[in-house]
């Protein structure tokens, strides 16, 4: 039987040297900082469930954020303590049953699936383990007046990161029987007896504590560091005119004597939309995802069609970056509309409207769009994948 793997995001600190900013929910690329660690868990093939610990003022933000990024393995949203083991602790209560779990602060954005999975290799040897690198500075151990006492070893000394790893008895019994305040959690399994076995992490694994910090996160999720790579797709589609039909395009419903004619409400323009994400993303089409042989489809919206592949694309590590569209129709004008457009399919993608683009154009009088007789609709989107 496969072992259970549970994940503590602990973000219930005061951000007191982040000049004011609220760091957890501060953006890059409009996603606040902590949806990127919880994100990377999500993704994991070996979580099984994460619990997330805020502030008690943010504990509703939170629950916002599990249903708006859909991530399905967050079992629970909680209040933190006063200290830091404290927060730990009541992710502990509330993480359920597993046999191991993962201790990362919400505060390291650019943790990876790699680092997740060689911490449970590592923690396997002995019951926990903890990823570092080599301390890259000389360190210098300082008086309380500012002189220097004491230059250690360099080689003998290595930065702690997150997620520390431990086998569920052996933490919950460090949490139950440690009473000092301690910086992290390996160091109450230390201070138990238990060895701890340290394995490499990443230098880009950054913990963002000040202003700067931001700044050099977003440099390494924005220009690939963490492992990502940008996608294109392009979706078309075209539907008839018929009478006795609704007109619905992106999710706005037209007044017009005629509508478009197909299996579901046949909204052309969000359909060439799912085409060109699902392209960008090499999952498929359309048809694929939502066959017209099913009748649960039968004149459903499109636009909660467009939901459900934001949950696709999220559970596939997939980022939408911009989307770009043209309706091709001679009537009636969209230019009066497209603003609501727009406003849809970003709603429907979690998205800000900015990265959605909605155009209206004719067919020059040429075919049976210049007829009358249906309309088209081009999509490009351009995507970031975690690899």
């Amino acid at each position: 039987m496969m072992e259970k793997v549970g994940a503590i995001v602990v973000a219930a600190g005061r951000s007191e040297r982040m000049g004011g900013v609220e760091k957890i929910f501060a953006t890059i690329d409009n996603k606040p900082l902590i949806a990127y660690s919880v994100d990377t868990f999500q993704r994991s093939p070996i979580i099984h469930s994460i619990v997330l610990v805020l502030t008690k003022d943010k504990v509703d933000i939170g629950l916002d954020l599990v249903k708006k990024y859909n991530w399905t393995k967050v079992s629970a949203v909680c209040a933190g303590g006063t200290r830091r083991q404290d927060s730990v602790s009541e992710g502990l209560k509330r993480l359920g049953k597993a046999d191991w779990v993962m201790i990362h602060d919400g505060a390291r954005p650019c943790v990876t699936p790699d680092i997740i999975e060689r911490g449970l290799e590592a923690a396997c040897e002995c019951g926990a383990a903890i990823p570092a690198m080599p301390a890259a500075d000389t360190i210098k151990v300082v008086s309380p007046d500012s002189y220097v006492k004491d230059t250690p070893p360099r080689d003998k000394l290595w930065s702690v990161q997150t997620p520390q790893v431990f086998r569920f008895d052996i933490i919950s019994d460090a949490h139950l029987k440690t009473k000092g305040n301690v910086t992290d959690d390996a160091s109450m399994v230390e201070s138990l007896g238990h060895k701890v076995k340290v394995f490499k992490g990443s230098y880009t694994n950054i913990k963002v504590t000040t202003p700067e910090d931001l700044i050099i996160a977003e440099a390494i999720i924005n220009h690939g560091s963490t492992g990502k790579e940008l996608r294109t797709g392009i979706g078309f589609d075209i539907h008839p005119l018929v009478k006795g039909r609704r007109l619905v395009l992106g999710g706005v419903e037209l007044k017009f004597e005629r509508g478009l004619d197909g299996y579901s409400d046949a909204d052309v323009l969000v359909h060439a939309v799912i085409d060109a994400l699902l392209g960008a993303a090499a999952l498929g089409d359309i048809g694929k995802h939502f066959p017209d042989s099913d009748p649960k489809y039968k004149g459903i919206s499109s636009i909660t069609l467009l939901e459900r592949i934001q949950t696709i694309l999220n559970d596939n590590g997939i980022a939408i970056e911009n989307i770009d569209a043209t309706v091709i129709c001679e009537k009636p004008r969209l230019a009066t509309h497209t603003d609501r457009m727009r406003a849809n399919i970003a709603g429907a993608l979690s998205i800000d409207t900015s990265q959605v683009s909605v155009k209206a154009s004719t067919a020059n009088g040429l075919g049976l769009i210049a007829q009358g007789e249906g309309i088209a609709a081009l999509a490009v989107a351009l995507v970031r994948k975690n690899l």
